[in-house]
């Protein structure tokens, strides 16, 4: 979704190209111009500029990305810890990774539901206290089951977060900089790949051991890891607590005098003039998105699901159900891929330096190698991991962060199916051989792997953003997003099992997936030209 905002804006400036211009639709020459006529949102916006406001939104919503990546990507630090220490089976690992995902999943709806009541910044602000407080809790539980119930919650509460971000901060500007606001900030939320394992390389390997209420609560290692994590969760809860409601949303429910009021914050401290010299008098809403939003509070269950069908009716029916079907594979397989590869990264790098540093030994004969004792030294009930398995993993991170900005360059000048269809033939090679590589060789393909199946994903959203209307987009991306967190939830249940099978097996079945998203994308393309006029946007 963010790549397609890039192709949307082909031929636009640089971010921070003209910082002269930063205020000229809000300075002093509209001083003695208000205009008493009723202004729309992007008359509105438009007259606040662009400033001191707008960048501090966008620096306050970098720890605000963290939160979700946190949530989702905690049990993978901290598995070569807890696989010892509650001596998982693979279906007990599989369990860990995907409760997080159960959540989202089994909450879409509901959170589609309070994003029209609570408003954006009020259900932000809760979605991420929710999620800080599973993740504080996590670092007491004393069962493995306590664990794996607090992680689905935890990806109940940040379902809505994480789909709502990025367009709570997109209602904070105008059309001029709202695209390339987005994408940048898409591209510093990847910043949390690397952030994460660094923290983990400071905590998770320490000697901690702490016992209290005579041996019953322990805090040790992975505990401290996830207690740590809250607190940066709690620090974007605060963050998000001290920012302005949407005003978008404020005009959307009748809250004109609110909303006019949030744009005379924006215009002052942007242009630095008095709040009372901003130009705009009178607000009006599209009458359509008021009335449809004013008599949110008021639903009843049964209207709520009625009117839910009639969002995602036309998905099922033609015109739409053929390359609806199809994206939703699509996103099935590559989040399949990208996350059940990415969370077992730590594990398996864990089992490699558990090889007593034989570096000629490939993946999987690491696994078999009569050196290898265990995944972590097991010390009683705590287990110490070696620190280089983050190392590894702030590596993988780098490479995330630093392909998005590449993607970004490519797709000015290359179409997004062509893109997919590359880095879907390049990760399929990649995870088929890289069960016989070893050192520097198994490193650089995972970094590759996790990088491009991850602009990938990114590439499915925007393909099914641009294949319905404007009016469909908003539910299709929803959608979409959950078939691939349908795929993640399957992936880590079957790829555990597969492994004990044989080591080869599973990346055999991730390449399958690869080279079935190469087929189904040259479907969606063939649909395209065959019916241009039928699923290309208005």
């Amino acid at each position: 979704m963010i790549l397609q905002l890039e192709n949307d804006i082909k031929g636009s400036n640089e971010f921070h190209e003209d910082d002269k211009k930063k205020c000229d639709k809000g300075t002093k020459d509209d001083i003695n111009k208000i205009e008493a006529s009723p202004a729309d949102f992007e008359t509105a916006i438009s007259h606040t500029g662009y400033g001191i406001y707008n960048k501090r939104m966008l620096v306050l919503y970098i720890p605000l990305t963290l939160t979700s990546l946190f949530c989702t990507s905690s049990p993978s630090f901290i598995l070569p810890a807890v696989r010892c220490y509650f001596d998982l089976s693979p279906l007990e690992e599989g369990s860990l990774f995907g409760a997080v995902y159960v959540g989202m999943v089994s909450s879409a709806f509901v959170w589609g539901f309070l994003i029209d009541t609570l408003g954006r910044q009020k259900l932000l602000f809760y979605g991420i206290l929710l999620s800080g407080i599973m993740e504080f809790l996590s670092g007491f539980v004393q069962r493995f089951w306590v664990l794996v119930v607090l992680k689905f919650f935890c990806g109940v509460a940040t379902c809505g977060p994480y789909s709502l971000a990025f367009t709570f901060l997109s209602e904070f500007y105008d059309k001029e900089h709202r695209d390339k606001i987005v994408l940048y900030a898409g591209g510093f939320s990847s910043f949390a790949f690397v952030l994460q394992p660094l923290v983990a390389y400071f905590l998770i390997p320490m000697d901690i051991n702490l016992q209290f209420l005579n041996g019953y609560l322990i805090i040790d290692n992975w505990r401290v890891f996830l207690i740590t994590c809250s607190i940066m969760v709690f620090l974007a809860a605060f963050l998000v607590y001290t920012m302005d409601e949407s005003p978008k949303f404020l005009m959307a429910v009748g809250r004109h005098k609110e909303a006019l009021n949030v744009f005379k914050k924006i215009y002052s401290q942007n242009t630095g003039n008095p709040p009372e010299s901003y130009p705009i008098s009178v607000l009006r809403s599209e009458l359509s998105e008021e009335q449809s939003l004013k008599s949110m509070p008021s639903i009843t269950i049964t209207k709520f699901i009625r009117k839910g069908w009639i969002q995602i009716k036309p998905f099922f029916l033609q015109p739409y159900l053929t390359p609806s079907s199809l994206t939703f594979l699509l996103l099935f397989m590559t989040m399949l891929t990208l996350n059940t590869f990415r969370l077992r990264l730590p594990n398996m790098y864990a089992t490699i330096i558990a090889a007593k540093g034989d570096h000629s030994l490939s993946v999987c004969e690491s696994r078999t190698s009569t050196n290898v004792t265990y995944t972590a030294d097991c010390k009683g009930t705590l287990a110490l991991v070696d620190p280089e398995i983050y190392i590894k993993s702030m590596i993988v991170g780098s490479a995330v962060f630093s392909m998005f900005w590449v993607a970004i360059y490519i797709t000015k000048y290359m179409d997004k199916n062509y893109i997919y269809i590359i880095f879907s033939v390049l990760g399929g090679i990649s995870i088929s051989i890289f069960p016989w590589t070893n050192g520097i060789v198994t490193l650089t393909l995972s970094a590759i792997y996790v990088a491009i199946m991850n602009i990938n994903t990114t590439l499915v959203i925007s393909i099914m953003a641009s294949a319905v209307p404007t009016t469909l987009r908003g539910m299709a991306v929803n959608m979409v997003i959950m078939f691939g967190r349908i795929g993640v939830v399957f992936g880590n249940l079957i790829i555990p099992v597969l492994d004990r099978i044989n080591c080869e097996l599973p990346y055999m079945t991730l390449a399958t997936f690869n080279f079935l998203g190469f087929m189904v994308i040259l479907l969606l393309m063939r649909l395209k030209k065959e019916k241009p006029k039928i699923i290309s946007t208005p």
